[in-house]
């Protein structure tokens, strides 16, 4: 194993915790996050009922296409969340400031916002063509939605570095509240196109941006692109490794749009079934944080019989979650659909199925990915979702209809990759979490 930074003497410095306030449980941080996470998958789930309701077929399924391909753009700056969140658990456990891992991990940001944007814009013809019949502006709007999300990241980041889950359940609930409400008056006033729907999405980042910044306080730093002490290589291997959870919650549907195989119906049933399908890896999601501030707290520590207990006893209730799911959305989900979508969208039992278990797949995956994060083997964590990348892509070119190809793609990626940091985890969690990393 690589020479890691001496243990100091000294207990660890821990977070700092505002005034009046305890620092929060892993159980107690979660139930937080999750009510957020809840207040927007509910704002999400109202913006497509009401969309659905009050545009042409056509239109709506232009509208969900942007929202997928938008969601998928913005969730790639997970990967500075997580980062940033584990430097600055590591500067406050030695008593360095946050400006600095803060101001380079925005610096990077920005560096990778423009690369996409100009990206976007160089192929604004194509995708405005084959996904949005022809409206370059939507195209446009995916920029800026994709810059604001990814600013959302960096303050979720942030406030779980200060072990401030309230600062991140704020911002998720405010983007949900705002979500549902703005798609709402914009469709009762009759102004419910896809570009007026998409500027609506835009709004409501803006204000969740506001409310979390009230919880948490000042965060943001002087952005710079390069320090030392805050290495590019963890950074590079979380965004090699980013493609294939995006591709398993959001790449399917763009491409089943791209085949035109199937009706605007039958595509519009398939992204509302998705996203109704990924609404309780959400809820699980909300343990990535609080989680990955107490695995990390436990390696600076070099604790690991409490790295190890609650790493257990996380996976045996996210696989019991899983199995319980998967039971539950394909009794319950063509209902789900219905009420959501209306009665002319609806998908077999048999691919509500398949959709829920990659999200049940998701669930344990997230509480890997935080304990491979916690001990620095970021390396691993992108690999396993390269991997991953790989037998979506193939599962997509196999002969077969295009809708139960995309529906199985994601779960054979999830696999993968569970499968592929089930094993790395094994291998090497005994070590790494008997030491401090030098740098995470």
């Amino acid at each position: 194993m690589k020479e890691t930074a001496p243990v100091s003497d000294q207990p660890p410095v821990p977070a700092p915790v505002p005034e009046g306030a305890t620092r929060p449980t892993l159980l107690s941080g979660t139930i937080v996050v999750a009510i957020g996470l809840a207040v927007t998958g509910v704002g999400t789930l109202v913006m497509l009922g009401v969309a659905s309701r009050n545009m042409p077929g056509e239109a709506y399924a232009d509208f969900v296409v942007w929202w997928t391909v938008a969601t998928l753009l913005g969730t790639s700056f997970g990967v500075f969340e997580v980062y940033l969140a584990r430097l600055l658990i590591g500067d406050f456990a030695r008593g360095r400031p946050p400006a600095r891992s803060t101001g380079v991990m925005t610096g990077r940001a920005l560096v990778m916002a423009g690369v996409i944007t100009a990206c976007l814009a160089a192929l604004a013809p194509v995708l405005s063509d084959r996904l949005f019949s022809g409206e370059v502006a939507l195209v446009g709007l995916l920029a800026v939605f994709m810059s604001l999300t990814a600013m959302q990241a960096l303050q979720r980041g942030a406030a779980t570095g200060r072990h401030n889950m309230v600062a991140i359940a704020t911002q998720l609930s405010v983007d949900g509240v705002a979500r549902g409400a703005v798609i709402g008056v914009l469709a009762a006033t009759g102004n419910d196109s896809v570009t007026a729907l998409a500027l609506g999405c835009c709004a409501s980042v803006v204000l969740s941006l506001v409310a979390g910044t009230w919880r948490i306080g000042p965060w943001l730093a002087r952005p710079l692109l390069h320090a030392g002490d805050v290495p590019l290589r963890p950074l590079l291997l979380l965004l090699i490794g980013t493609a294939g959870p995006l591709l398993a919650n959001n790449g399917s549907v763009p491409w089943l749009k791209a085949t035109e195989a199937v009706s605007p119906h039958v595509l519009g049933a398939f992204a509302g079934a998705l996203t109704l399908s990924r609404i309780p890896t959400q809820f699980v999601s909300a343990v990535m944080s609080p989680l990955l501030a107490h695995l990390s707290e436990a390696v600076e520590a070099g604790d690991e019989a409490a790295f190890r207990r609650v790493l257990a006893r996380t996976e045996v209730l996210t696989a019991a979650l899983g199995v319980a799911y998967v039971v539950a959305f394909a009794a319950l989900g063509q209902l789900a659909l219905r009420l959501m979508l209306g009665p002319n969208f609806s998908l077999d039992v048999a691919n509500l199925a398949v959709l829920a278990a990659a999200s049940s797949g998701m669930f344990v995956a997230v509480v890997q990915q935080a304990a491979l994060g916690a001990t620095g083997r970021w390396h691993h964590i992108a690999w396993a979702w390269v991997a991953a990348t790989l037998t979506f892509g193939v599962v997509l070119v196999l002969p077969g209809e295009p809708l139960w190809l995309a529906t199985s793609a994601p779960l054979v990626g999830v696999l993968t990759a569970l499968l592929s940091m089930w094993v790395f985890g094994r291998r090497h969690f005994s070590d790494a979490a008997g030491s401090r990393p030098g740098t995470p």
